[in-house]
């Protein structure tokens, strides 16, 4: 095939972004808009219910509560409480989305051309829909994905821009991106990887002399040392310090990973297995496969190519590393895949087609399978029951996970950890809960998830406290809720269904 010798054409001018990109991101809103549960996933809910109180002089890491996430991805989710909860974080989902397939549609034209752009806004809007690629809720990677596509557009017209003063401004943008990114989730360092290997191989192949290279190293690294300070005097100046956010974003995630390691459940495992499958059901192997054979070798931008196979190989690792194997840990690897397709559809046109085709024909009936059978949120359902009856005044404690049950009852929490990683981790044997358990400001409620977690409460005498001091009031989608005993309240009703289709 003669097809990659076009590869050269585009380097050298700009066209305008073909009309498949806004057309691509116009059913991507749409569609993720009929995606939209009815009410919060534990992870939306709790980050609001976490980010919501986040205030200077708090008790914990982040206001009164403790969670492993870097301080920017709680500004998302702040801005989210602050203009309208649910439905705005939404809306900013939405837009994150958008702009992630418009930014990796760009650099896809400024390296490969205008056919290249087409297919890869067509892969990333398929992805940035596929509950295969758990991208239906709004989690850490997908607010982060929009910053890695960022940092790649602007690491590819480093290189490739004729104008000194745009290269210089494009690696400060490349800096302020690639920290930005790892300050939403800690181990999205795509960006890092990417600009590192491009320009390392531009200056290899004498694209770059070494005298740029190492304006636009300094350049990178003061963006990236600018955008670190300035969320972390943010976050300062609402309590909450670099020191911790360190403690928490890694030495916190290696202990995490041996108790992962160490635990008998096996959850994890299950998880792992249902996620090489999804991955498969999406397709992108079969790009990323395309890529491997006729992209990389055959593409007249090798410093792009070998930095999208690197920064491939980076997210397989990210995404194995945290032992939990979430559907969402795959958005990571959404600006890979959408730009390897771009490649790849000037090497291998028709070999690309049909497999562009499965990527999109499988977001498309796992989205609509989601949309006839909506994902459960059966904490939203047991917190409106809760909430129903509760009076103000009364707090809540949910062992262990279902932060989301807390955004519901609109309650707040004694206990600092609202996920039950950090619970396990930080707090193994539970000597922070029994004082929160047996202390004045003892929850009003407390909703145990099922009696595996009764079991766990038991080993190390939770449980014993919580039948003298409480009574079991009932069952909600199968969590056990208990009231503290001198306290009445209403009998719980059920609102809402506990069934649905159930993600990982």
């Amino acid at each position: 095939m003669t097809t990659s010798l076009t590869v050269s054409a585009p380097l050298r001018r700009r066209t305008r972004l073909p009309l498949a990109v806004p057309v691509s991101i116009a059913v991507l809103v749409l569609v993720r808009a009929l995606e939209v549960r009815a009410g919060a996933s534990p992870d939306e809910g709790g980050f609001l219910v976490v980010a919501g109180q986040w205030h200077a002089g708090g008790s914990s890491l982040y206001g009164d509560y403790w969670v492993d996430r870097p301080p920017l991805l709680l500004a998302f989710y702040r801005l989210a409480d602050l203009t309208g909860g649910l439905t705005s974080l939404r809306v900013i989902g939405a837009i994150a989305a958008a702009i992630t397939v418009l930014l990796l549609a760009s650099a896809a034209l400024r390296v490969f051309g205008r056919r290249a752009a087409t297919w890869t806004a067509v892969v990333a809007a398929a992805l940035l829909v596929s509950p295969l690629f758990g991208s239906v809720d709004v989690n850490g990677e997908l607010l982060a994905v929009p910053l890695v596509a960022l940092g790649i557009r602007a690491a590819v017209e480093a290189v490739l821009s004729d104008d000194r003063l745009l290269a210089r401004g494009s690696a400060l943008v490349a800096g302020v991106a690639a920290v930005a990114a790892l300050l939403v989730k800690q181990n999205v360092a795509d960006v890092l990887v990417f600009t590192a290997v491009c320009w390392l191989v531009a200056w290899r192949q004498q694209r770059v002399s070494t005298r740029d290279l190492r304006d636009l190293v300094a350049l990178a690294a003061f963006g990236a040392v600018l955008a670190y300070a300035v969320v972390m005097l943010s976050a300062m100046a609402h309590g909450t310090s670099p020191l911790e956010v360190y403690q928490a974003t890694y030495p916190f995630r290696v202990e995490a990973a041996r108790v992962l390691a160490q635990s008998t459940s096996n959850a994890a495992d299950v998880r792992l297995h249902r996620l090489g499958i999804a991955f498969l059901l999406s397709a992108a192997p079969l790009v990323l496969a395309l890529f491997a054979v006729f992209g990389l070798r055959r593409s007249r931008a090798p410093y792009v190519a070998w930095a999208l196979a690197a920064t491939a190989g980076w997210a397989t690792v990210s995404v194995l590393a945290g032992g939990s194997y979430w559907f969402h840990y795959l958005v990571e690897s959404i600006p890979v895949v959408a730009l390897a397709a771009g490649a790849v559809s000037l090497a291998a046109p028709r070999l690309l087609r049909p497999v562009v085709a499965a990527v999109v024909v499988s977001a498309l009936v796992a989205a609509g399978y989601v949309f006839a059978h909506p994902t459960a949120t059966p904490g939203s359902t047991v917190g409106r029951a809760i909430a129903g009856v509760a009076r103000p005044g009364d707090t809540l404690f949910s062992a262990f996970g279902d932060p989301d049950i807390l955004r519901s009852t609109g309650m707040t929490s004694p206990y600092p950890y609202l996920w039950s990683l950090p619970a396990r981790t930080l707090d193994p044997d539970e000597t922070t809960l029994h004082e929160v358990l047996t202390g004045p400001d003892a929850p009003t409620w407390i909703v145990v998830r099922n009696r595996r977690t009764a079991a766990k409460l038991a080993e190390h005498g939770s449980l014993r406290i919580i039948e003298n001091r409480y009574r079991e009031v009932g069952g909600v989608c199968g969590r056990i809720v208990y009231l503290r005993r001198g306290v009445e309240r209403p009998t719980l009703v059920e609102h809402g269904s506990c069934g649905g289709t159930v993600l990982p």
